[in-house]
């Protein structure tokens, strides 16, 4: 992972949180209705190059004999730059809503989810809301964000980096454990995902979540989606180009300098991507 700060790389935590990937099980269902299970394949970049490869798929009625409606889905993305990695497992059941896994790897931090989906329809019968309350357990590589911000160190320092006065500077995976309060968190979150379809061709996808950590490293972050999408159908499979702006605030309390000062560092992202789903 190419990140130029360490709160850079904290950001990507902001991709945890994004609502389960939809595909379609029937025509009843949205192509971004989260209980869509059509198996799909697709590829994104955003206005950075990042390339982000998406493939899965799910089942209906694994269980209950048809006397009630389930959906299981399973998604895998692969970020092909950064080498980060998710998958994420839900399943939904028309008895009691929707309850899934998120497991996130990337080279700071690894992201380990677990939530409950409530799916509702609005009172206009054609606007979705997929609320959800979500647990996340981040374990924090602080070796490796020791690394990052000694590489930036000596980038800064030049040739006086390589002396000794960078020895003296340098610190290790220990210090930025006590500088962050820990090498984990436990994080509890809300998250609200809405779907609306103008018509048989466009959609808008919303989301806003918010979350903050209860224990080890002091975190809170703000994630907020707009997407645009458009569907179409070619032979027997639907193709959908999406437009996507997301904007991230993740914010670190209680972080300790070397001299043991308290303070807070913030990092705000804002990333537009675009990209296309084939589902069949």
């Amino acid at each position: 992972m190419k990140k130029s700060n360490v709160l850079a790389a904290l950001g990507i935590a902001s991709t945890l949180f994004v609502g389960v990937s939809s595909a379609v099980v029937a025509e009843e269902v949205h192509d971004a209705d989260p209980r869509n299970t059509a198996w799909r394949g697709g590829i994104a970049t955003d206005h950075r190059g990042e390339i982000k490869v998406v493939a899965g798929g799910g089942f209906n009625n694994l269980y209950g004999n048809g006397e009630y409606d389930t959906q299981t889905i399973l998604i895998a993305e692969y970020f092909t730059q950064s080498e980060d990695f998710r998958f994420r497992l839900a399943n939904f059941d028309e008895r009691f809503g929707g309850v899934y896994a998120d497991v996130n790897l990337t080279e700071v931090m690894d992201f380990y989810t677990a939530g409950y989906m409530l799916p509702l329809t609005a009172t206009n019968g054609t606007t979705l809301f997929f609320p959800s309350v979500n647990y996340s357990y981040v374990d924090i590589d602080t070796n490796k964000i020791s690394g990052i911000i000694n590489n930036q160190v000596h980038g800064q320092m030049g040739d006086y980096a390589t002396g000794t006065g960078h020895n003296e500077m340098s610190i290790n995976g220990g210090t930025v454990k006590q500088m962050l309060g820990g090498d984990y968190a436990h994080m509890a979150s809300v998250n609200l995902y809405g779907l609306h379809p103008w018509n048989d061709t466009h959609y808008t996808v919303f989301q806003a979540f918010g979350g903050s950590s209860y224990g080890g490293a002091d975190l809170s972050m703000v994630d907020l989606v707009l997407l645009q999408g458009t569907r179409t159908q070619i032979g027997d499979a639907v193709f959908n180009i999406y437009l996507e702006a997301k904007y991230t605030n993740l914010k670190v309390d209680n972080v300790s300098d070397l001299q043991g000062n308290m303070g807070h560092v913030r990092s705000e992202d804002t990333k537009i991507s675009v990209g296309f789903d084939w589902r069949f």
